[in-house]
């Protein structure tokens, strides 16, 4: 099972004909990535800080009425966090936040589950990043938990960094955050745009090396770049796919299907659970550019659809066989 650490909120997504009106939708890249884990049919528990709000009853009946396990989630006293999603003319998302003092942040030790929890829930990875892992000041008490986690070897621990620079975030701060969350993370996902950020390169610059370097010699590294595919970086070695020719609508929730279609496609070859490196050791070259090729796939067909409505498991099967 793969429990999904973060952030549940409200986007307000804009019209990119009809500027000047929004429509309220349930988002946040973790809440997003335990959706479509459920309608891909993977197990999975959502652990969220999720508002008493109207916001928070939307979020709440959004991800319930899909599948997705709300039983660990926290009933939070704080008001929902607000992401706007302005759509330019080509379909591609960009965010304003809304995040002072809402209840995705205020995580305390308490709220978080023990190994011995997790353990007798059949947790076998935990999936967190973006704004969860960045905002204070709930963000250290998941790193700290999550460092705890990680020292038992009992979990795989999957990081998708997912950096929101419209939040105004000093770049070496975070550069240094997201180094710390990676040295205990087995799994690292991040788009091109994500390292061009952090470390002020020029979009197209070559991100090999830094990428073997996350990976070093046995994590798995995925670099996603969005309509030129996705590249996999393991044990020294770089593995790349397509992405799918589409019919571009826009971009919300591509990256965070991926990320959940990812995970399902490990899962199903047994390569989630304690000790990570020995399972992902086990993992042959197929296995991993198989699992590569239906995340990108599954990710192209959300960009069809407006929002994030990730594909259930028979629509990515069907996208398979064509």
């Amino acid at each position: 099972m793969i429990l999904v650490v973060g952030e549940a909120l409200i986007d307000l997504i804009g019209d990119k004909e009809q500027t000047e009106n929004y429509t309220s939708v349930v988002g946040g890249a973790n809440a997003n990535v335990a959706l479509a884990l459920a309608r891909r049919g993977a197990p999975q528990k959502f652990l969220g800080r999720i508002s008493f709000d109207g916001f928070g009853s939307q979020i709440k009946h959004r991800l319930e009425s899909n599948g997705v396990d709300l039983s660990w989630s926290i009933n939070a006293s704080e008001q929902t966090t607000l992401a706007v999603a302005t759509i330019d003319a080509s379909g591609v998302a960009n965010y304003s936040f809304y995040v002072n003092g809402t209840a995705d942040w205020g995580w305390t030790k308490e709220e978080l589950p023990s190994v011995q929890k997790l353990l007798a829930e059949g947790v076998q990875a935990v999936q967190f990043g973006c704004l969860a892992m960045a905002v204070g000041p709930g963000n250290l008490v998941l790193e700290a938990w999550l460092k705890e986690l990680s020292a038992t070897s009992n979990f795989t621990l999957s990081h998708d960094l997912n950096i929101r620079s419209a939040l105004g975030f000093e770049r070496e701060v975070e550069l240094q955050r997201v180094m710390r969350v990676n040295a205990f993370s087995n799994l690292i996902k991040a788009s091109d745009a994500d390292i061009e950020w952090l470390y002020d390169l020029s979009p197209g610059s070559d991100l090999d090396a830094i990428a073997l370097e996350w990976a070093g010699e046995d994590k798995l590294v995925v670099v996603t770049r969005g309509g030129d595919g996705a590249d996999l970086y393991y044990a020294g070695q770089k593995h790349t796919v397509s992405a799918p020719k589409i019919n571009l609508v826009d971009t919300v929730g591509a990256g965070d299907t991926f990320m959940a279609n990812f995970l399902t496609e490990l899962l199903n070859v047994d390569g989630l659970g304690s000790d990570a490196a020995t399972r992902f050791g086990r993992l042959s070259e197929k296995n991993l550019v198989a699992a590569l090729d239906v995340a990108a796939k599954a990710a192209a067909l959300v960009c069809e659809r407006q929002g994030c409505e990730p594909p259930t498991e028979r629509e990515v099967r069907a996208a398979l066989s064509r």
